[in-house]
């Protein structure tokens, strides 16, 4: 309940030699349209289809991905790209339906060949676990140990 009411609550600070009524009628006024002009801006990211399809400019494209999209968000918000994921469960593994708007149509392209770029260029660039781990028997199997002991403390050596 505490949590909800916290939500819910804005608070407005404003400095006045003497507060009056019409002084603190037009802080309320002008805070009330910065939150409507931050509402009515477009947002980049992730976002509901309901908002992605209120949004102005750019035309709406789909794309089916069937690997994880999470990493993504980096990619679109510098192209300034506008997106919405939904999840089909009807396949087996599920795939998912990705929505985009861009305000330019080269940046939904531009972060697009960013990502699989980056991605396939550290999936070539990190060797594969088993492998090293292949490399680590063999060292250990041809490794000579050596297990004589020597006194340390000042004794003779045998």
């Amino acid at each position: 309940m505490q949590e909800e009411l916290e939500n819910k609550c804005i608070a407005v600070s404003f400095k006045a030699t003497k507060l009056t009524s019409r002084v603190f009628a037009k802080a309320l006024a002008a805070t009330l349209r910065q939150m409507k002009k931050a509402h009515n801006k477009p947002r980049i990211g992730q976002q509901s289809i309901k908002r992605l399809n209120r949004t102005v400019g750019g035309a709406t494209d789909t794309v089916e991905v069937g690997e994880r999209i999470e990493s993504f968000e980096k990619y679109a918000r510098k192209n300034r790209v506008s997106y919405h994921v939904e999840k089909n469960t009807g396949t087996h593994p599920p795939r998912w339906t990705v929505y985009f708007k861009a305000e330019q149509a080269g940046g939904l392209t531009a972060a697009f060949e960013k990502y699989t770029r980056d991605i396939l260029s550290v999936k070539s660039e990190k060797p594969s676990v088993r492998e090293t781990m292949r490399k680590f028997r063999e060292l250990v199997k041809h490794a000579v140990i050596d297990r004589t002991r020597h006194k340390e403390r000042g004794g003779q050596e045998r």
